[in-house]
């Protein structure tokens, strides 16, 4: 953001944030562009360039479209934080009911990155404290992928080399691959980490999760999601 910020006192904004009209709450909703539009309030822009689009019938715009808009559009973009792209992704399986099929369908983007990027969901929530937190830039999307494929303790270990080590992507990559080799060749990503156990009457229902924080909500997630995915069989 500081040196988005340095850039619009510089050069104004030159992409055109997109938003549409709210007509219940009468106020523009931003679409795509919520960093520039910071950026331009942070340097104290009395105004910013808007596309405005019209709203869905309706007029309240679904937050399942908003996100698969931001997705597409931030998909290269080398500056955005690591996690940003896969939160995104991670809230349209878990909260809009998507499979990665559909969100590479949606999104036209191929399924095996869909999946690079949710993977990233499977990094303890230590590393991933570490890496939200990160104020030198030093974890990249290529680090986190690499980290999601060990266990939850070489996670770790790993993440505190890529800082102290000033380890690079392809370096972190190669960390990874002598320490899966050491496993004997098993892949150790998304090692579970967290099991719950339910009977039903008759029937036993076991959900394993790959991170060791697991809420209530957590579980009714599943179920929920299980229960749709169901329905649509």
């Amino acid at each position: 953001m500081r040196n988005l910020s340095a850039s619009v006192a510089e050069r104004g904004i030159k992409q055109p944030v997109r938003v549409w009209f709210v007509q219940t709450e009468g106020v523009f909703q931003i679409i795509s562009g919520e960093r520039r539009y910071r950026a331009a309030v942070a340097v104290g822009l009395a105004a910013v360039p808007c596309i405005i689009e019209d709203a869905p019938a309706g007029g309240v715009p679904p937050r399942r479209e908003i996100l698969v808009d931001q997705v597409v559009e931030n998909w290269q973009r080398a500056d955005l934080h690591p996690y940003d792209l896969s939160d995104a992704l991670k809230e349209l399986r878990d909260q809009h009911g998507l499979d990665q099929k559909e969100i590479a369908r949606l999104t036209g983007k191929p399924k095996s990155e869909i999946s690079r990027f949710l993977a990233m969901q499977c990094v303890t929530p230590e590393v991933q404290a570490t890496v939200r937190n990160d104020q030198e830039g030093r974890y990249s999307r290529r680090h986190v992928v690499a980290l999601s494929k060990l266990n939850p303790d070489e996670q770790q270990v790993v993440a505190k080399r890529i800082k102290t080590e000033k380890l690079s992507a392809v370096e972190t990559e190669r960390v990874v691959t002598r320490l899966k080799k050491q496993h004997g060749g098993q892949a150790m990503r998304g090692a579970p980490v967290s099991v719950r156990r339910y009977g039903i009457g008759s029937t036993q229902v076991k959900i394993t999760f790959r991170k060791r924080a697991v809420s209530r909500q957590d579980v009714l997630n599943v179920v929920e999601r299980l229960r749709e995915m169901v329905e649509r069989e």
